[in-house]
C-alpha cells in the first residue's frame, strides 16, 4: 500500500506572504477553533497529520502545540518568522530556524525532524545552502518545493518524487517531499492542499490521488486551519489575492472529509515514513 500524509500549516490567517498587502495590521482569529475542529476531523477517520508550526506562534500560544502533540500529531517546524527563504541570507535563515526549532522541541519534548518552507519559498538560487543548513540543525526531511513556477514560488523541472536532491552535482543528505502537480492545458499546477484543494471538486482530487498512488507515488493532503471556516475580516488585497485566500472555504471542511474518508487508511505521520526509509 502506498502511503499518503496529511499535513496542516499551523499559522494565522494573517500570516500570508502575499505581495498586494501587508496582513499583519490584522488581529482578529479563529486559530483556537479551527485547530480544534482539525482534530475532530482527525480523530474521526483515525488518522495522524504532520503539522508544521510557526515558532512565533507557537511561543505566543503554547497550547496549540501540547493540544495538537496530546491528539497524537507529529510537530514540525513551518519556520520562526513565516518570511520567504528566497529574501533571506543563509546566517538569516539559520537563526530563525534555530528559534523555530528551540521553541517546538522544548514544548513536544522531542528533536523536529521536518521542515516546510513557508509559501515554498525554495528556488534554484538558495536550494544548495537550505539543505545543508536543515542538515546541520538535525533535520532529516523537508516539504518545502513546488516542483514548478508561480508567480510566487516554484521550482521548475525538480524531480516529483520523494528524493534526496542533488544540488549542483551533490547529494543532499535531506529528503525532500515535493507537491504532487497534475497537467491541465500544458500548464503542471497543484491539486491536493492549499487553494487548488479548494479550487478542485472532490471526485478529480480524489481520482489524481488514486492515479498517483497507483503509480506508487504518496500524495501529501496540506491546508491551513483558516481553510476549514470562513475569514470574517476583509482584506485590502488586490482582487487576485483576495480570490486565492478567500476561494472555496466555505466548503472545504466537507471536501476534505470526503477525501479523507476515501483514502483514511492510506495516511500516516511523515516522521513514522522517514524512520521506515532510513
Amino acid at each position: 500500500m502506498v502511503n499518503n500524509f496529511l499535513t496542516f500549516d499551523i499559522e494565522e490567517w494573517f500570516y500570508g506572504n502575499f505581495q498586494s498587502a501587508n496582513l499583519n495590521i490584522y488581529e482578529k482569529s479563529d486559530l483556537e477553533s479551527n485547530v480544534s475542529t482539525l482534530i475532530d476531523i482527525c480523530a474521526k477517520y483515525n488518522i495522524k497529520s504532520t503539522c508544521f508550526i510557526v515558532g512565533k506562534l507557537a511561543k505566543k500560544k503554547p497550547y496549540i502545540v501540547r493540544q495538537l502533540q496530546n491528539a497524537g500529531h507529529e510537530i514540525a517546524s513551518h519556520s520562526f518568522s513565516h518570511k520567504l527563504i528566497y529574501n533571506m541570507t543563509p546566517k538569516e535563515f539559520n537563526k530563525d530556524l534555530k528559534q523555530s526549532l528551540d521553541i517546538l522541541e522544548n514544548l513536544a519534548g522531542e528533536k523536529i525532524i521536518g521542515f516546510r518552507a513557508p509559501s515554498w519559498s525554495v528556488n534554484k538560487d538558495i536550494a544548495d545552502w537550505f539543505y545543508d543548513i536543515l542538515y546541520e540543525n538535525g533535520l532529516k526531511y523537508s516539504s518545502s518545493v513546488y516542483p514548478a513556477k508561480t508567480y510566487l514560488y516554484g521550482i521548475p523541472d525538480f524531480p516529483e518524487k520523494i528524493h534526496y536532491p542533488i544540488v549542483s552535482g551533490e547529494k543532499k543528505e535531506i529528503i525532500e517531499i515535493p507537491q504532487s502537480l497534475v497537467k491541465i492545458f500544458g500548464k503542471k499546477i497543484g491539486f491536493s492542499g492549499g487553494f487548488f484543494l479548494r479550487l478542485f471538486p472532490h471526485w478529480f482530487i480524489k481520482n489524481k490521488i488514486s492515479e498517483k498512488n497507483k503509480e506508487g507515488k504518496s500524495v501529501f493532503i496540506y491546508l491551513h486551519p483558516h481553510e476549514l471556516n470562513k475569514i470574517h475580516e476583509k482584506t485590502n488585497l488586490n482582487f487576485k489575492e483576495s480570490f486565492i485566500l478567500n476561494h472555496g472555504v466555505k466548503g472545504c471542511k466537507t471536501k476534505l472529509e470526503n477525501i479523507l474518508n476515501n483514502f483514511k487508511h492510506t495516511f500516516i505521520p511523515i516522521k513514522t515514513y522517514i524512520k521506515n526509509l532510513t
